[in-house]
C-alpha cells in the first residue's frame, strides 16, 4: 500500500483530534489516536501522527508537495517492511 503525498495531508489538515494515519482492512485512514484501542481498529498499522509529521517538518503545516512526497515514501516502505 502505498501513501501519498494527498495522504498526509490531509493527516495535517484533519479536524480530528490528535489524528494519526492508519493502514485498516487494505486502506489509509486518519482516526484519533484515542479510537486505536477500540475494535474498530485494533489490529491497525499506525503509521504516522500528524505530531511525527510535523517534527519532521520542523513544524510547519504548509510543506511542499515534493516534500510531503519524500515522507510518504518513507513511510509507505516502512509500512511494507512491517508487512502492512
Amino acid at each position: 500500500m502505498a501513501i501519498s503525498a494527498e495522504d498526509l495531508r490531509a493527516l495535517i489538515d484533519s479536524g480530528v483530534p490528535d489524528p494519526t494515519l492508519v493502514l485498516v482492512e487494505g486502506g489509509v485512514r486518519t482516526v484519533r489516536a484515542d479510537d486505536l484501542d477500540t475494535d474498530s481498529y485494533r489490529g491497525s498499522l499506525v503509521l504516522i501522527s500528524r505530531d511525527e509529521l510535523l517534527d519532521r517538518l520542523d513544524g510547519r503545516s504548509d510543506a511542499s508537495d515534493a516534500e510531503l512526497e519524500i515522507i510518504a515514501a518513507t513511510v509507505s516502505t516502512g509500512a511494507e517492511t512491517l508487512g502492512g
